[in-house]
């Protein structure tokens, strides 16, 4: 059978896709190719045929991740203005908070398992990172462009752990008071 042009890189994205999903709701050790290929609807010989094992498509999964947190940031400072930060800080600590696991923020969810990762995977997702931290500090108002990274990294970091303690209690009125709390620091950390 022969397929139609695309259909190799549609095939790789849906795997992908599902690979973040089932890597951020089950982590790299709870989850093996069977789980992932299943996760897909395809084969593990098929998810073979995508990524030459566990750990590569591990890697491309956290990275795609970063893709998405930066087209993301990206997106809301071209449609919301000066308003963003708040509008994102808002999104990370509501519906990336209390969304599905899988649904997650790669940022929040995959940064721990890439700390066990190779070497190699951690300078991939580094590099993406940076891309990141360049999105949020050049929406940002405040001081020169090397005082609005530091601030990105501390925005970043914020969110992220937030949403980490959040998540992990298990009274969902300190999940909103921790919330609460992050949204409100990330804009007094921004200068806003």
């Amino acid at each position: 059978m022969r397929y139609g042009p695309g259909h190799k890189e549609e095939a790789r994205t849906k795997i992908l896709t599902a690979a973040g999903r089932g890597f951020r709701r089950l982590g790299y050790g709870g989850i093996g190719i069977d789980g992932l290929a299943k996760e897909a609807g395809v084969t593990s010989g098929a998810f073979y045929g995508h990524f030459p094992s566990k750990a590569e498509a591990f890697k491309a999964a956290a990275l795609v991740g970063l893709v998405e947190l930066r087209e993301g940031v990206e997106h809301l400072r071209a449609t919301e203005g000066d308003a963003w930060l708040e509008k994102f800080a808002d999104f990370y600590m509501s519906i990336r908070r209390t969304c599905d696991l899988g649904e997650s923020c790669a940022l929040q969810s995959m940064t721990p398992e890439v700390a066990r990762a190779d070497r190699d995977t951690k300078a991939a997702y580094e590099a993406e990172m940076l891309k990141v931290i360049e999105a949020v500090a050049e929406g940002l108002k405040h001081g020169a462009l090397p005082a609005r990274r530091k601030t990105a990294w501390a925005i970043l970091s914020l969110l992220s752990g937030g949403v980490t303690l959040a998540r992990s209690v298990a009274d969902a009125k300190v999940g909103t008071q921790i919330a609460s709390a992050v949204k409100s620091t990330v804009l007094v950390v921004a200068g806003d």
